[in-house]
């Protein structure tokens, strides 16, 4: 059955929006643009500059006293796991988002939808645009259990009920609940730079308690797989991505051998 908020939606609860950046300006416009376009839930937005150039700065200052900004500055790239535990660390609400500057949001009110869903029950601890109700004992995902409303054409066919439990969140947007946060350690940063961080916080999620649902909301991951490991700034920062998330695999399976794999047959209750 779907989850459903049947109190006011103008008690629905701010939240925090943590977008880590790069450079590539161009995407990061285009994903503020939409997040500001269509969000009518109040909320702040925690950008998390990792070393870009100053153009980026001065299109975030510009913005101020349009949205309620809060600008973090790294001078060096910290990579987005331990730019997301920034954001977390300064997110003042009990709700907090999670979106990679390369997603385009369609949907009118997405993020009042999202939490209302969560509000409607207080076990779910993370609730993602996509995610696999399914995840193996070696840590890869099932990609036939896809859950998702994207507007991308080279995946599965979009969800057609409006939530779905699922074993794992996708990294490009999700909210996660502050209670939830305050029982698990954050994203693990022995993942490095990135890979497996979205898997880990979903485990993580469950194993306190918690499960993880996909809402269906209209948008587009552009980078499907990921924008900036294309640059040759990214390939001169890791010079073995595939080599990294190798790694990462081996280190995210035999830290969860004890759970995996994880199969959500069904919408949790």
């Amino acid at each position: 059955m779907p989850y459903l908020y049947t109190g006011d939606m103008d008690e629905i609860k701010p939240c925090s929006i943590i977008m880590a950046v790069w450079d590539q300006l161009g995407y990061t416009r285009l994903a503020v643009r939409y997040v500001l376009e269509n969000t009518s839930t109040p909320f702040e937005f925690v950008i998390v500059d990792n070393g870009s150039k100053p153009d980026t700065r001065a299109y975030f200052d510009a913005l101020k006293g349009k949205a309620d900004i809060k600008y973090i500055r790294n001078e060096t790239n910290l990579g987005p796991i331990k730019a997301l535990n920034q954001g977390i660390a300064s997110a003042r609400h009990d709700y907090i988002c999670s979106i990679h500057n390369d997603v385009i949001i369609f949907e009118r009110d997405w993020l009042g939808k999202i939490i209302s869903v969560m509000e409607s029950d207080p076990n779910i601890g993370i609730a993602g645009l996509a995610g696999r109700r399914e995840i193996y004992k070696t840590g890869c995902v099932n990609e036939d259990t896809l859950k998702h409303n994207l507007q991308n054409e080279d995946l599965n066919e979009p969800m057609a009920e409006d939530t779905a439990g699922v074993a794992v969140v996708d990294g490009l947007c999700f909210v996660m609940r502050r209670a939830m946060l305050d029982k698990v350690k954050g994203f693990d940063e022995t993942y490095g730079y990135m890979h497996c961080y979205d898997l880990d916080i979903s485990l993580q999620g469950i194993e306190a308690g918690f499960k993880n649902v996909v809402v269906k909301v209209e948008a587009m991951h552009i980078g499907n797989g990921g924008m900036t490991r294309r640059t040759r700034e990214y390939k001169d920062l890791v010079r073995d991505d595939y080599g990294l998330l190798k790694r990462n695999c081996g280190i995210f399976s035999k830290k969860w051998r004890h759970i995996l794999p994880v199969k959500i047959a069904v919408i949790p209750k």
